[in-house]
């Protein structure tokens, strides 16, 4: 996985996900004008205050240093990609270089998935949180006991938000996720760009930011195989896959259009 943030950064963990402030962004973005340019034009007058309005540019600043990664979204965006299944892109790529949010679903809330666990709450991940913070911060001084619950409470609030988890109150629930074959694709792309290998998209430990197991992957690959949306091919250990497009950018371009 990815790590190009900070281990911890509280800002973009309890700003959480601002995934209709990002689709807006990227929907009306012009190219060539800085940031700051963008979001002073699209969001005039947008927000309830002054102050929200500054937290939420500082937020997706951050957030989006290096815009050429975010690409695909923007792409995606532009050509008013339904939002439910826009989200999940903004997620997955969200997962992979903020290392708190992805570590925390692929090594507690995809076991939690496959385990069968019907019910999710804070107090579930307050023993992953603690450790995990040991493990990524080992020179700083330990979570308090207010910090550990407000993290734990933080990332499946944004995992709610991005729709891997549901529920409002304290108790959250997996989201029954549906992909199209198009969005499928899409993340086929996104994991092979990620992984440098094609071959190595079947067995990715990506897909567990998704709540989809080798298994599952597999199947949905064979589907797509018979259907000539691409091309699958396995002799033993060996696995051959063909994409449509070279990018997930590309991609993106083709789905939407």
């Amino acid at each position: 996985m990815r790590s190009v943030t900070e281990p911890f950064s509280q800002r973009l963990l309890r700003k959480g996900a601002l995934v209709e402030e990002t689709y807006t962004l990227f929907g009306q973005w012009t190219e060539g004008d800085s940031f700051d340019k963008n979001f002073d034009r699209i969001f005039y007058g947008h927000f309830r205050s002054e102050g929200w309005k500054k937290e939420v540019r500082s937020t997706l600043h951050r957030r989006f240093r290096d815009l050429g990664d975010a690409k695909p979204l923007i792409e995606l965006a532009q050509r008013n990609y339904n939002l439910l299944d826009w989200k999940l892109c903004l997620h997955f790529w969200v997962a992979q270089r903020e290392t708190i949010y992805g570590l925390f679903l692929e090594n507690w809330l995809f076991p939690q998935y496959e385990s069968g666990r019907l019910l999710l709450r804070t107090e579930d991940a307050l023993p992953y949180v603690q450790q995990s913070w040991k493990t990524l911060n080992a020179t700083r001084a330990p979570l308090s006991e207010y910090g550990a619950v407000r993290t734990a409470r933080d990332l499946l609030r944004m995992a709610r938000d991005f729709g891997i988890l549901e529920g409002e109150g304290p108790a959250k629930k997996f989201s029954s996720v549906q992909l199209s074959d198009d969005l499928f694709l899409y993340f086929c792309h996104a994991v092979a760009t990620e992984e440098k290998s094609t071959s190595r998209v079947p067995v990715s430990n990506l897909w567990k930011l998704l709540m989809l197991d080798q298994e599952r992957v597999h199947d949905h690959l064979l589907r797509l195989h018979q259907y000539r949306k691409l091309d699958y091919q396995i002799a033993g250990s060996l696995v051959q896959l063909t994409l449509p497009c070279a990018t997930a950018s590309e991609y993106a371009e083709r789905m939407a259009a």
